[in-house]
């Protein structure tokens, strides 16, 4: 009797805990963006407002994740794209932003390619999430995120870190996964109807 009351017991707390939970995690996917961090974004994409429809199509896909980088205990915003015209058919760019004043500035790298402009960074299509790492450089934590590697015809944690142009790709490849995970799950749905409505 007594084993049975326990196990309902503990039940009902796995149950309220699980509910609790679920309902954070909405809560936070729906937050509203910082309005400097749109304008910030906005920015960004406007080269590729002419596939506007490409993105809003399927902005709830969009992520934005925060944490702090460089222990400044002022959160890094980190927009992780889930489809869109500047994804491959494996990955999607990550753009880094910081907050400097009343604004945000990217601190991660870009490319230029036939005059567009493409992050360095790149994270997995399909398993879309990223690592936070203990190693840094210049003060900035170095991050990871899932890559197809066309060799072994699977996906590996590659590194990224900080530098003078900001955050760039690298060959590292990492043996193990990182102990910290920025899940899908937890990053705040974006609204690109919001960033690139004229």
């Amino acid at each position: 009797m007594r084993k049975n009351f326990l196990f309902a017991l503990i039940f009902s707390l796995v149950v309220v805990l699980s509910l609790l939970t679920s309902k954070a995690v909405a809560s936070l996917n729906s937050q509203e963006l910082p309005s400097a961090l749109i304008a910030a974004i906005r920015q960004d994409f406007l080269q590729y407002r002419k596939n506007f429809g490409d993105y809003s199509r399927n902005s709830k896909y969009h992520r934005v994740f925060f944490v702090d980088l460089n222990n400044d205990h002022v959160k890094e915003a980190i927009l992780y794209l889930a489809s869109g015209v500047i994804c491959s058919n494996r990955s999607c760019p990550i753009f880094i932003y910081t907050k400097i004043g009343n604004n945000f500035k990217r601190i991660s790298g870009l490319k230029v390619v036939n005059n567009d402009k493409f992050s360095t960074i790149y994270g997995s299509k399909k398993e879309p999430s990223i690592g936070v790492l203990k190693t840094s450089n210049e003060g900035w934590r170095d991050l990871a995120t899932r890559l197809f590697d066309y060799t072994t015809r699977t996906e590996k944690w590659s590194q990224f870190r900080y530098g003078s142009h900001g955050y760039t790709d690298s060959t590292r490849v990492l043996i193990s996964t990182p102990r910290t995970i920025l899940e899908y799950s937890s990053g705040v749905e974006t609204d690109f109807n919001k960033f690139l409505a004229p």
